[in-house]
């Protein structure tokens, strides 16, 4: 349990995450599988335990042995449980997890549409924006000191100017197709999986990975897509971005929202409630510059000093 605890705990922990979405999940959930897998084929189960059991007898050896795969085999069968009933979505979807762009080919965007429904995609007009920012990858990757610098400039310049957001990332996870996964709760480690047999679509993926290792998929994605005139291709990419790997990000929130809207802010008008969450969840200002920020809006200032945020405004009898 000491050596296949923590890899559950590593997989959950990144699952967690408030920018892991669905097109992270399968690489994730895929990743711990092929690990415990691994473990359980080549009846590995821990340097410290083959020590012990050179004093035990061959008898109970094969009892432990055999306790310990049945332990293994519950946590793998309890994943899949929950897993292979959506996997071939995930799987998918994953695709949009990629970080070379001008490697995704276009039966695999084909087949993501196939999911998408409430939403009229035209794929002729899809195949077409689908090219036009494949090239546009290639044409920018090799400039300006690559697409690297590129996207993080832009991510920097359209969240704000704070040190928190610079550090953030340049601090980010890489997670895409069905490769091993950078945690940046720890140390980074880089882990080379040769037993990988998976399709082929996701052993290629696997190959290319690490090559682009600075930046996340839905970072890059809103880079190519900016100022961009491709309805169709917006579609999908909100669409599959907008799955959440857990309810890990709506609890958080509800934490958040328990100490916005308490008994002496009960007043409050629902409206009012959801913007403040979106300010606390999505803006990176310090308050030194989200102060100044307001000085500078003075309507929003005016609206502050104003009751019509609450839903209700006592009355207060005037003294005369």
């Amino acid at each position: 349990m000491a050596n296949i605890l923590p890899e559950i705990q590593h997989a959950n922990l990144l699952l967690q995450q408030e920018y892991t979405t669905g097109v992270n999940l399968h690489g994730i959930i895929s990743n711990l599988l092929r690990k415990l897998k691994n473990r359980l084929n080549d009846g590995f189960y821990g340097c410290k335990v083959s020590q012990l059991m050179e004093e035990y007898p061959i008898r109970e050896i094969e009892n432990l042995h055999s306790s310990f795969k049945i332990f293994i085999h519950t946590v793998i069968e309890y994943i899949e449980k929950y897993f292979d009933k959506y996997k071939v979505f995930y799987q998918s979807i994953s695709v949009f997890g990629e970080l070379e762009i001008d490697k995704i080919e276009w039966k695999y965007v084909q087949q993501c549409c196939t999911f998408v429904v409430n939403q009229i995609i035209d794929l002729d007009h899809l195949y077409n924006e689908f090219n036009h920012i494949k090239s546009k990858y290639i044409c920018l990757k090799d400039k300006s000191g690559g697409i690297e610098n590129q996207v993080q400039s832009f991510i920097t310049s359209n969240s704000g100017s704070s040190k928190y957001v610079k550090s953030s990332i340049n601090h980010t996870v890489v997670l895409f197709g069905d490769c091993d996964v950078e945690d940046n709760l720890d140390s980074a480690e880089e882990e080379e999986d040769e037993d990988f047999d998976d399709c082929q679509r996701d052993s290629n993926i696997y190959k290319r990975k690490k090559t682009i290792n600075s930046i996340r998929s839905d970072h890059l994605w809103a880079f190519l897509l900016n100022e961009e005139r491709t309805p169709n291709l917006q579609k999908l990419i909100e669409f599959v971005f907008s799955i959440p790997a857990s309810n890990g990000y709506f609890e958080f929130i509800f934490s958040h929202m328990k100490y916005l809207w308490n008994n002496n802010r009960s007043r409050m008008r629902h409206d009012l409630v959801g913007a403040e969450l979106k300010i606390r969840m999505n803006t990176h200002l310090t308050c030194k510059e989200f102060y100044k920020y307001l000085l500078t809006k003075p309507d929003l200032l005016k609206k502050i000093r104003s009751s019509d945020k609450y839903s209700h405004v006592a009355k207060i009898p005037r003294i005369v």
